[in-house]
């Protein structure tokens, strides 16, 4: 009984934790991309080619991604080969699951943006609003939700111990913030490039999983469970969650004053840090290194921390109670007993958010002026786990009004990643497309990475190579 009463429980739960919406682009096509001024994005050393460049405000830079390390829309519905009609292999999608597995979300909106160079040295800006989430979830907790903790209590007698159901690795980093970026670089030598970006980071949003180690065991007499849970949420939001008790009578009407307050407030103010170099062997082969994001968010307005720890007996949540209609309070006791079973301690308390660094590093070969063929490697650190991805690229500059290039990604394992993209120069109007996927618009069953990025710029002063044999940051 107790299956089929928690499983719709936990089924709510990941559904609202996947509503939030990774803080940064994969970039394997765009890295290498100097036609277009946002590639300097994930390396401040590397110039890019146009002396001048303006973002047209609000379309100058759009940017949406998608990633899942677990599994792909193929891997849950299938079709038969007998009826030619579709059904759901839940135990499918188990089997590509890991044990750790991570979803996210991400939309980047360029407001504002302009560089410059004189003479060895680049100066640019911009005011981006970013918004994005990163949500992981443990196999066993999809475990839950298909097979009920019955399945746990089986493995338990058939090994004569208990075997939990580990939920660690249930985690939620969601963020909604405003970068102001001023960014500096100089060609030092002949051979080096280097850069840096300094971002002044205005908070609006955040729900920070800061502690999340959850487990869940049934007992074989009884079919109770047993949560050991050791947890700490932080929270900076327009809507007041405080207190937990009476949430199903809280008014999430936001006034207008509320949303000014949100979109304006400098209380969560943060900064951060882009490093980035570009080294040139010779005349053919070059390496680049760049480390983005090195900063932290400190969070002051509208705070709220809940922390839940200690063992504690659950024996479920009956869901008819939760939409029932003969009590119009049965939401409230829902709450209540929610309350009282997980005994959550509700503060409010500031706190401080990393943001998630990521690293670049590549190597390049351009055997001649308009071609160049790279390796890039990104590594981003999040929730105790390394997550790289890899790329290889090709760059074809044959003018300075167009550039193009194909790239192929391998990201959280997932081997399915053709990328495309390219920049049309129409007098000073520039218009630039890069997808990181290309494939999966023609095979979105297959999909686990998807990004798109797009935009329109002024852009003057474009560099061209008038010597085969000059460094590549001369174009």
């Amino acid at each position: 009984m107790k299956r089929y009463i928690l499983t719709p429980f936990l089924f709510s739960l990941i559904l609202l934790l996947a509503s939030g919406t990774s803080f940064g682009q994969f970039n394997s096509t765009l890295y290498w991309m100097q036609g277009i001024p946002q590639s300097h994005y994930s390396n401040p050393g590397i110039q890019p080619l146009p002396g001048f460049y303006l973002g047209i405000p609000g379309v100058s830079s759009i940017y949406f991604g998608f990633n899942h390390s677990g599994f792909s829309p193929q891997d849950l519905i299938k079709r038969n080969p007998v009826t030619d009609k579709l059904y759901i292999d839940d135990q499918s999608m188990l089997n590509k699951l890991n044990k750790r597995n991570f979803l996210s979300l991400d939309y980047q909106h360029e407001i504002l943006a302009f560089g410059f160079r004189s003479k060895k040295d680049y100066f640019s800006f911009n005011i981006t609003e970013k918004v994005g989430a990163r949500m992981g979830y443990s196999r066993d907790l999809m475990r839950l939700l298909v097979d009920g903790n019955d399945y746990f209590l089986q493995q338990g007698i058939a090994q004569g111990e208990d075997v939990p159901a580990n939920l660690d690795g249930l985690t939620l980093d969601a963020i909604h913030y405003r970068e102001f970026g001023f960014g500096y670089s100089r060609q030092w030598t002949d051979q080096l490039s280097a850069g840096v970006r300094a971002k002044a980071l205005q908070g609006m949003g955040n729900v920070d999983f800061r502690r999340s180690n959850l487990s869940l065991i049934t007992q074989p007499n009884n079919y109770e469970l047993l949560l050991q849970a050791n947890m700490l949420i932080n929270t900076s939001l327009p809507i007041a969650l405080q207190p937990i008790d009476s949430l199903g009578n809280a008014d999430f009407e936001l006034e207008e004053e509320d949303l000014i307050n949100y979109i304006t407030s400098t209380s969560n103010m943060g900064f951060a840090l882009d490093l980035g170099a570009h080294y040139k062997i010779n005349d053919k082969f070059s390496v680049a290194l760049s480390i983005t994001d090195l900063g932290f968010i400190n969070w002051k307005r509208d705070v709220e921390n809940f922390g839940m720890k200690g063992e504690f007996e659950f024996q479920g949540i009956d869901f008819n109670d939760l939409f029932g209609s003969d009590n119009d309070n049965q939401f409230d006791q829902v709450l209540d007993s929610i309350q009282e079973i997980f005994d959550i301690e509700e503060t409010m308390l500031a706190y401080r958010s990393l943001m998630p660094a990521k690293l670049f590093v590549s190597a390049s070969f351009a055997p001649t002026r308009m071609h160049r063929f790279a390796v890039l490697g990104r590594a981003e650190y999040f929730a105790q786990t390394l997550h790289p991805s890899f790329g290889l690229s090709y760059n074809f500059q044959p003018l300075s009004w167009f550039g193009t290039s194909l790239s192929y990604s391998v990201i959280n394992m997932n081997y399915n990643n053709v990328g495309f993209g390219f920049h049309l120069n129409l007098g000073p109007l520039q218009f630039y497309t890069v997808v990181d996927n290309f494939f999966g618009a023609l095979r979105p069953h297959t999909v686990q990475t998807a990004t798109v990025h797009f935009g329109l710029n002024i852009v003057a002063r474009t560099r061209t190579k008038v010597d085969p044999t000059a460094p590549s940051f001369r174009w």
